[in-house]
């Protein structure tokens, strides 16, 4: 079961490398991900505070959040590809599982489906976002019910930094699994 180390941020907050916060400690690991965790407190009761956790990658669209009891025990964990939810998971204060969420079963179509597809018809990697930023959308009164909308980015590294504006984009029909709009230039 994930737990988080109190201890060590307590021990930690306020000294992390991209925010300077009183209540906050971040840091880059050895595998590279960013790790960015926070305390917050409800009210003044020691039992109302919660630690929260947040782990990223440069130019990964995978988002992993974690929210912790006073106890260290695992509360909730979500997993998002940029803003589209893919798994939400609760638990007890003993760390067991009591409700899941799995945002995929909506759809016919998952994002790593979507990703080969888009890889083999654009040669556009959806996992780099620098090449491309993926969306995943449920709007029951549109006349296309669920799509993907796939933003195509032009990147360039530039003084040591890369930088991204958008190049064009294009829908994939979830029903089919296919382009059904786009507004690249022919």
């Amino acid at each position: 079961m994930k737990k988080i180390n109190i201890k060590k941020f307590e021990e930690n907050k306020g000294k992390g490398t991209i925010y300077n916060h009183p209540d906050m400690f971040d840091y880059i690991d050895n595998n590279g991900y960013s790790i960015i965790q926070y305390g917050q407190s409800f009210s003044s009761k020691e039992e109302n505070r919660q630690y929260s956790e947040l782990i990223t990658k440069e130019f990964t669209p995978y988002r992993y959040s974690f929210t912790y009891y006073n106890n260290g025990n695992l509360y909730t964990e979500i997993i998002s590809f940029n803003n589209s939810l893919l798994i939400a998971k609760e638990y007890n204060r003993n760390g067991e599982l009591v409700k899941e969420t799995d945002f995929d079963k909506n759809f016919k179509h998952s994002f790593e489906q979507i990703h080969d597809f888009v890889l083999k018809e654009k040669n556009i990697d959806i996992y780099d976002t620098r090449q491309a930023v993926a969306l995943r959308h449920d709007t029951p009164r549109s006349p296309l019910k669920k799509y993907y909308q796939i933003h195509v980015l032009k990147s360039s590294f530039v003084d040591g930094q890369w930088y991204s504006q958008p190049n064009y984009s294009f829908l994939i029909a979830d029903e089919t699994g296919q382009i059904v709009k786009s507004s690249e230039k022919k």
